[in-house]
């Protein structure tokens, strides 16, 4: 554009000499000089289009660079890096500052260097052409540099705020998306969603606050432009008078300088852009610089030749998110290599921390650890992890196929060697699966080890999960085992083949066990007694039982009864054989769903129209909406109205009676001055539609304006409208096509979220370069070269056009109306600024194109995903609140059949019926897979029945008002996920506020009250990450104790004391007993002792209720239920 200027210069010179000359000889020199723009005008084209198509690829790759670094860091951190920083701000900074740091990086930059440059130029013409005058407008462009400036860093400041209080936001619907079974269990819905709109208050507020100054800057800049226009007229009339420069000259600079301004005000709509780029850079290259003090990538460290003792000395150690609480104090004990550790305790003690800094995931803060002699921080970290196999108490799978799964579990030099081959590698694989007794069922399954088991492994129940945890962990056949709890989520049958497995996986390796359940650590070599940080006790089984108390005491909680009825005298002959026996572990029956609950959105296959919703949601501010849309339209009409001004100021210049009403130069620079004014106060637009808007309405009033002054020449002009917005509204489908089939989470960025959601499980297998290596394949694949180049052609259409429009009005106004003296120069200045320079808006509707389609698609998106589910569009006032006061509330399940929308070919439940009489206890068994979690899953209305009907009070369960219904359920779920800002939270009722007395009272009935107290901030100590920084055991306690003081009517239990210690359990299970009182009670578990003064036991296989009655009428039947409790008490070492 600046290149025009000096053409432009040239063509007035023409017209405004125009009588002095032949008409002929004018139309001749205009045809020669039309044509130079029309080489302007592909020069235009080549150049932008090699401009905007190498940034958008400088862009991209440097995006996907940046990703890779940022994920490469992240999985090198420490785990502790982990519980002071939320995933939700890793997955935050991931998805947003990386696409912000992209758009700062693509197109954007082009404009923002194409409208300096050519800012730059064009003040240089402008000295070329007259240098004292040049000199004088020369203060517009400093002026809207400096207000520019200063406005921007207010801007940069606000920015960063926002951001910061966006990445809390993010955390919070993190967790409670992770949480969401006991979020929805609680109806905890409306207190969530409310703590998400006030968390989303100040950063909204200083959204606004960042989009009032960015219109500031716009309409300041305008206002400067106009002012600056008034000065020019004012200056050039006394100039020209002088005899100091020519009209010519004077339209050159004023021109050039309107060109430099403008092309500036076009570049700064994307100063925010770049502005938020750079506030985003800085926060990833935060985290790319940290160095970790435990690196698992550095290869730094020995390698020794063999595994020597393990030898923990003083070893004390604290929390860095919980300084104030010592976890583990003066720990000291020696494994030596090959034999077998056990640690037992209650749940809290710190056994788990004792794996935990042995897989060097912390550093303790005194003390040291040896592994054969050598100091562990010696050792490479890599190295050092490849030689452990670990089975935590919270298994994590990936959303991957079974083999590749259990194939994570492979030692790292393996992996990068590629020594084995794939075939090799399955063979691996099958037989760790055998051992873990999950081959069968995995055989079982229409794609075998193929089968892609979804999030964490949602399509399998606990006990799958597990096993496929074991046959990870043992695939390698490590030099170390530690087993966390590994068989806690397995019923009787499947726990002693899986502990056969994992016994002689032990044999001849280094093997540390921390187990509650006390029968499975009986045959190891060396027993630690822990409580509160300290061992209080340590020997063999057979030693501790004659010298220590504490051990005895939890031997004796391990009796399958504490009274002494004769069940576990039971001695008789076994009606079925060792084969009946095995068939009881049917593992061909896949039982859990990927976990959506009913309540959430199902996302339905019917198009969307995200517009219309969004201004759905926006009614509320439609007042707002529209005094925007009044101001923009103002700003519009503004613009194009300058064009009366220009060419009136031009030709007063000349001849003052020739202008419009006579007037001065004077007078049409201080209507400048006006002008200026009300385009401030009308223009102050900070988003991309305001700024839209305005753009419409200067293109229909430059038109306008253009026809009036000169009609021939205004539909003329108006031709080359057309094509300049046909060129902008294709980048804008373009760019639209594109992001409609982007979804937020691409398979790229699901690696990373996954990752940094396992980061645990991630950091002890070793698998960070296996997760680089994915993402890196993934982002190739998803380049967008081909868009690019498309996208950088058709935008680069749009200055050709409006060159070739400028051309052409030059061509047609000089050749056949200046020339033959039809129109006046006046008409022509004021037909051509307002038509040319309306149409240029046309092209500055589309240059916010990637936003306005990103934004649409995304309205879409939005839409897509509120859409309710089918059995939640019937309306709330068509429902029962609840069941009517007094009625008796018995529950009944009637030929109930289920089918997970992810196992849609498999039949979860069939055919299931029984009753719960109001006060009852119903305990459901079985194998793992069976069926049991989805009776509680249909109850609680996470899904709905394929046929069949669940009553309540005598009406169908879904004829209840969902919320209401719930209000009479507690759940108790077997992975507890904690979701709060403190403890005090994470108990609290959305029904009543429960007093910390009451919280203390349930607190104490779970036996955790004085863990609680001993905190420095007590009940407001912080609950990081869904509790993660909580032992699995006082995770379960806390959500046992929030469900009494839920006060349900229904107390549904799934393994509700799976994760506890013997004694823990026996208080737990006290406390249940009597919260069970004039409570219906359903509950799930796998320890038969917990259910035995049950009314009804319901033995589940393969979805269907087997056997049923009391635990004495099932004894007596010595059928599949006494064979468990029969394998259960020999377990137990009772028979």
């Amino acid at each position: 554009m600046p290149l025009v200027t000096i053409v432009f210069g040239a063509l007035a010179k023409e017209f405004i000499n125009g009588d002095e000359k032949a008409p002929q000889d004018v139309r001749n020199q205009v045809q020669h000089l039309t044509l130079y723009l029309v080489y302007i005008a592909i020069g235009s084209f080549l150049t932008t289009m090699i401009s905007t198509w190498g940034f958008d690829v400088v862009g991209e790759r440097i995006t996907h660079e940046l990703q890779e670094r940022y994920l490469s860091s992240v999985l090198q951190q420490n785990i502790a890096y982990f519980d002071v920083l939320g995933t939700g701000e890793l997955t935050s900074s991931m998805d947003h500052d990386m696409q912000l740091i992209q758009a700062g990086l693509s197109q954007k930059v082009s404009y923002i260097i194409s409208g300096i440059s050519g800012f730059g130029a064009a003040i240089i013409f402008a000295f070329m052409q007259n240098r004292r005058f040049a000199s004088i407008m020369i203060s517009q462009p400093l002026a809207l540099v400096t207000w520019v400036g200063v406005m921007g860093y207010f801007l940069s400041i606000t920015q960063k705020r926002g951001l910061r209080q966006y990445a809390k936001a993010d955390n919070l619907a993190q967790e409670v998306l992770n949480a969401m079974r006991n979020v929805l269990a609680y109806r905890s819905q409306e207190r969530y969603s409310k703590k998400f709109f006030d968390t989303l208050q100040c950063p909204a507020a200083l959204e606004f606050r960042e989009r009032f100054i960015f219109g500031f800057i716009v309409a300041g800049s305008f206002t400067t432009l106009h002012w600056g226009n008034g000065l020019g007229f004012w200056q050039a009339n006394r100039l020209f008078h002088q005899g100091v420069c020519t009209v010519s000259e004077v339209l050159v600079i004023l021109y050039a300088a309107m060109v430099a301004g403008g092309m500036l005000c076009q570049a700064l709509p994307f100063v925010v852009d770049i502005t938020l780029a750079n506030g985003a850079a800085r926060r990833v290259f935060s985290v790319i610089e940290r160095v970790s003090p435990i690196n698992p990538m550095n290869k730094m460290g020995i390698i020794p030749s063999s595994i020597g003792e393990i030898q923990f000395e003083d070893v004390s150690f604290t929390y860095p998110s919980q300084p104030e609480r010592t976890v583990l104090e003066g720990v000291s004990f020696t494994v030596p290599p090959g034999r077998t550790m056990a640690l037992v305790g209650p749940s809290g003690s710190g056994k788990s921390t004792v794996f935990a800094i042995l897989e060097r995931l912390y550093l303790p803060f005194n003390g040291t650890i040896t592994l054969g002699n050598e100091p562990l921080e010696n050792i490479n970290v890599a190295w050092l992890r490849s030689q452990i196999g670990y089975v935590g108490q919270d298994i994590t799978l990936f959303d991957a196929s079974i083999h590749d799964n259990i194939a994570n579990g492979l030692s790292i030099a393996e992996n990068e060697n590629k020594t084995l081959e794939e075939s090799a590698v399955r063979s691996i694989v099958i037989q760790a699966a055998e051992k873990a007794q999950i081959h069968s069922f995995v055989m079982d399954l229409p794609h075998g080890y193929d089968t892609v088991i979804g999030a964490n492994g949602s399509s399998l129940s606990g006990g799958q999960r597990q096993r496929i945890a074991i046959a990870r962990a043992i695939v390698s056949q490590p030099a170390i085992l530690l087993l966390d709890e590994a068989t806690a989520a397995l019923d009787s049958q499947s726990e002693k083949e899986v502990q056969e497995a994992l016994n002689e996986a032990a044999s001849g390796r280094t093997t540390m066990i921390i187990a509650h359940r006390l029968s499975t650590v009986q045959n190891a070599d060396i027993i630690l007694v822990l409580k509160d940080g300290h061992i209080v006790d340590q020997g063999s089984h057979a030693g501790l039982m004659k010298t220590s108390t504490t051990y005895q005491e939890l031997v004796r909680h391990q009796a399958f009864r504490s009274d002494d009825r004769p069940v576990k005298n039971l001695n008789c002959k076994l009606p079925y054989s060792e084969k009946d026996v095995e068939e009881l572990d049917d593992l061909s029956v896949p039982v859990d769903g990927v976990k959506l609950p009913e309540g959430a959105p199902v996302l339905a296959l019917r198009p969307s129209n995200g517009a219309k919703h969004v201004w759905h949601l926006n009614k509320p501010e439609l007042s707002y909406t529209i005094a925007g849309v009044v101001f923009s339209i103002f700003a519009g009409l503004s613009y194009p109205i300058q064009a009366i001004f220009f060419g009136n100021g031009v030709i007063s210049i000349i001849n003052p009676a020739l202008s419009t009403g006579g007037h001065n130069v004077q007078f049409w620079a201080l209507v400048y001055l006006i002008h200026g004014i009300v385009v401030f106060v009308t223009g102050v637009s900070g988003t991309s539609v305001g700024l839209a808007a305005e753009s419409i309405v200067m293109l229909a009033t430059g038109i306008i304006v253009g026809c009036i002054f000169g009609w021939e020449l205004g539909l003329v002009s108006t031709a080359a409208v057309p094509l300049v917005a046909l060129s902008g509204f294709l980048q804008y489908y373009i760019v639209s096509q594109v992001q409609k089939h982007v979804k937020r989470d691409t398979n790229a960025a699901t690696i990373a979220h996954e990752a940094f959601s396992a980061i645990k499980t991630v950091t002890v297998l070793g698998m960070q370069r296996t997760i680089l290596e994915a993402f890196r394949k993934e982002i190739r694949r998803e380049s967008q070269g081909r868009y690019w180049v498309i996208s950088a052609v058709i935008y680069a259409c749009t200055p050709m056009l409006r060159v070739l429009s400028i051309a052409f009005v030059f061509w047609y106004g000089g050749t056949r109306l200046i020339a033959t003296g039809e129109y006046s120069i006046q008409q022509f200045f004021i037909c051509f600024a307002a038509t040319v320079w309306g149409s240029q808006s046309a092209a500055a509707l589309f240059a916010h194109a990637p936003d306005l389609a990103g934004a649409y698609a995304a309205a879409n998106r939005l839409e897509y995903l509120m859409q309710p589910s089918g059995s939640q569009c019937s309306k709330k006032q068509d429902k029962v609140p609840r069941p009517a006061p007094g009625t008796v509330e018995d529950l009944a399940l009637q030929r109930v059949r289920l089918k997970y929308p992810a196992r849609s070919s498999h039949m979860a439940l069939d055919d299931v019926s029984f009753d719960v009489p109001e006060g009852a206890f119903i305990a459901l068994v079985g194998t793992t897979g069976s069926g049991k979690s989805s009776v509680i899953n249909l109850v609680e209305r996470f899904y709905t029945a394929e046929s069949g009907k669940i009553i309540l009070s005598e009406k169908d369960i879904r004829e209840y008002d969902q919320d209401s219904y719930r209000q009479y359920l507690a759940l108790v779920d077997q992975n507890p996920c904690l979701v709060g800002e403190d403890m005090r939270e994470c108990l609290q009722s959305d029904e009543r506020v429960i007093s910390d007395d009451e919280i203390l009272a349930a607190l104490k009935g779970v036996g955790l009250a004085d863990f609680v107290l001993s905190l420095a901030q007590g009940l407001s100590t912080p609950v990081l990450a869904n509790g993660s920084t909580l032992s699995g055991g006082q995770r379960q306690r806390m959500a046992i104790a929030k469900a009494l003081l839920w006060e349900p009517k229904i107390l549904l239990l799934d393994e509700a004391t799976s994760a506890l210690d013997t004694a823990s359990e026996m208080l737990v299970q006290e406390a249940l007993k009597h919260a069970m009182k004039g409570r219906s009670t359903i509950a799930v578990a796998h320890r038969l002792k917990t259910i035995v003064d049950a009314s009804k036991i319901l033995l589940f296989e393969s979805g269907r209720i087997v056997e049923q009655g009391t635990h004495d009428q099932l004894m007596q039947l010595r059928g599949k239920y006494w064979q468990m409790a029969r394998l259960q008490m020999q377990m137990e070492g009772e028979d």
